[in-house]
């Protein structure tokens, strides 16, 4: 597990050092700009709140959560559709009556992007989430938290200039939390990209 996490994530830094140049060309989508032609990368970091859907606990509430990590943007396909890769540390979990259960993810989302005008985007793509600790006992659980954990990531976001772009994202997990018990992730985020 812990080589795949690094095999992914020197992948990630090796895309991004290896494709850092301009894309030539132009774009005029929804009067763009010609920084819709490149091939951009940043950093994002935001806050949010976790739940978790299903039958397997009562009493549960979501709780505050908080990401940061790296985004990659790259123009593909026709202008103003974006192909975005991100590698995100995430804390999700949620509140089961007196109990904080925390949950600590390395999120690998690729994201589609698509500019509806220069300044709106709306976004889909799949997520794969590596565990990285949890604070849950398993033998209070009685099960074992699953080491992956599946998505779907949901959301949009608002261009403020070349180099800010805020997003507001919806991720529901498909994969169970823990082996025997139906429990799924579910994460609303808010938060901004930084693009160098």
């Amino acid at each position: 597990m812990k080589k795949t996490v690094v095999f992914i994530v020197c992948a990630f830094i090796g895309l991004s050092t290896s494709n850092a140049q301009v894309i030539q060309g132009t774009s005029n989508v929804g009067g763009g700009s010609s920084a819709d032609t490149e091939f951009n990368i940043g950093v994002k970091a935001g806050f949010g709140a976790s739940t978790f859907f299903g039958s397997g606990f009562t009493g549960i509430s979501a709780r505050p959560s908080v990401y940061a990590g790296g985004i990659a943007e790259i123009p593909a396909f026709f202008d103003g559709f974006y192909l975005q890769p991100e590698l995100v540390f995430s804390l999700q979990g949620a509140d089961v009556g007196l109990d904080n259960l925390n949950l600590y993810y390395l999120n690998i989302p690729l994201m589609g992007k698509y500019h509806i005008t220069e300044e709106i985007a709306v976004e889909l793509g799949p997520q794969i989430g590596f565990l990285v600790a949890d604070s849950w006992d398993d033998p209070v659980t009685g099960s074992e938290t699953n080491k992956i954990n599946l998505g779907i990531n949901i959301g949009g976001g608002y261009r403020l200039n070349e180099n800010l772009y805020f997003q507001l994202r919806f991720s529901p997990g498909f994969t169970k939390i823990l082996d025997d018990i139906n429990l799924t992730n579910g994460v609303f985020q808010v938060g901004a990209a930084y693009f160098f």
